[in-house]
């Protein structure tokens, strides 16, 4: 039997010690030598786009809804740039602990100027949203509106306050406050930014010796519709903690996050069919990895999240958008959203972390 077309069979029995090494020397060159930073990595940059997107979006939103209550437009708004700041730099800490050489991290400017490498764009892409993330907060957070406003997202200002600074913030920040349009540009380009988180999973499909990496579309479309769902539905899991309104904008989003995480399982399903239907033997090693032994708890993990939040998602976004809900609704609605978005966070990070476990080289084969 050749082992360079050999079916699932084949691999299963190279793995169990069924096939004698006698006939076949098999040489598997494992694709896992990366540590958990780098799943960590990137799963948080896309959070980060999810974060920053609901925050740009949010004032659009508010509009085209007719919020009359411009409290949770302001609290969805902070919460989303908030978590785009710190999971970018969760991001950026991941893989600066993955590092030999810290230092030409720190001068990515002089030392990452191939702009061919997706590494080096990914690198520019994680920057730029964390300057916009952290720019928009600060004007969200400071100023005379923001000292007037009320909502938990604005707990930052009592850290300021503890150190004498708040009223010198408040006077810089309106002082240099930006006109509309120029703000108007920040969102634009941090949703834009946001979108181009994509590049993580470019990072990963660019390696043609892993099958289970090496499909250009699905890898790309399941890590950014997993994570931007994951980023907004921390953000309005963050938000409905503290204000327990089924509002239209909540239900906006919500169906946001439903939608995406259904097209985030459609691409998870479009690339296991990819994968199954490889004759490489790295693919077969893969399928059994992520369908026998602990990675496949992780692999439903991935499932069960998507799906969970994307029928929750739609069916509650629904009712909020139609208005059909009422206080027992709410009631209801409100943890519903906050667990199945958490189980959502768990789900998109697992695919990150099996995608590495579970990932084989082609091997090197030896027939004798």
């Amino acid at each position: 039997m050749d082992p360079l077309t050999a079916p699932l069979e084949f691999a299963i029995a190279l793995e169990s010690g069924l096939v004698g090494q006698s006939a076949v020397d098999h040489y598997w060159l494992s694709a896992d030598y990366w540590d958990l930073s780098i799943p960590l990595y990137l799963f948080l940059a896309v959070v980060a786009g999810g974060g920053v997107l609901t925050g740009a979006t949010a004032p659009v939103l508010a509009r085209l809804l007719g919020s009359a209550d411009g409290r949770l437009e302001g609290e969805l708004a902070r919460w989303g740039f908030l978590v785009g700041v710190v999971s970018a730099a969760g991001a950026g800490l991941a893989v600066l602990s993955h590092l030999a050489v810290i230092l030409r991290a720190v001068l990515f400017p002089i030392y990452l100027t191939n702009f061919e490498s997706w590494i080096t764009i990914g690198t520019w892409i994680l920057v730029g949203l964390s300057v916009i993330a952290t720019v928009c907060l600060v004007f969200r957070l400071f100023g005379a509106k923001a000292a007037a406003a009320e909502g938990a997202s604005l707990f930052p200002r009592a850290i300021v306050g503890k150190l004498g600074l708040l009223e010198l913030a408040d006077r810089l920040v309106d002082r240099f406050r930006p006109p509309a349009v120029v703000m108007g540009g920040l969102y634009a380009a941090g949703s834009l930014l946001a979108i181009a988180t994509i590049y993580t999973g470019f990072e990963l499909s660019i390696v043609e010796t892993v099958p289970l990496w090496n499909m250009p579309v699905a890898v790309p479309l399941a890590f950014l519709f997993s994570g931007l769902a994951a980023g907004i539905g921390l953000t309005v899991g963050l938000t409905l903690v503290f204000e327990r309104r089924l509002e239209p904008i909540i239900g906006a989003y919500a169906a946001m996050v439903g939608l995406l995480s259904g097209l985030g399982l459609a691409a998870v399903w479009y690339g296991w069919s990819v994968l199954t239907a490889s004759d490489a033997p790295a693919a077969a090693a893969s399928q059994v990895a992520l369908t026998n032994g602990t990675l496949a708890a992780g692999s439903w993990l991935v499932v069960f999240g998507l799906a969970v939040a994307s029928v929750v998602g739609l069916l509650v976004g629904a009712l909020a958008l139609t208005g059909r809900s009422g206080d027992g609704t709410d009631r209801l609605a409100g943890p519903a959203l906050i667990g199945s978005f958490g189980l959502l966070l768990l789900g998109s990070l697992a695919l990150r972390i099996i995608l590495l476990l579970a990932a084989e080289q082609n091997p090197v084969v030896v027939v004798g």
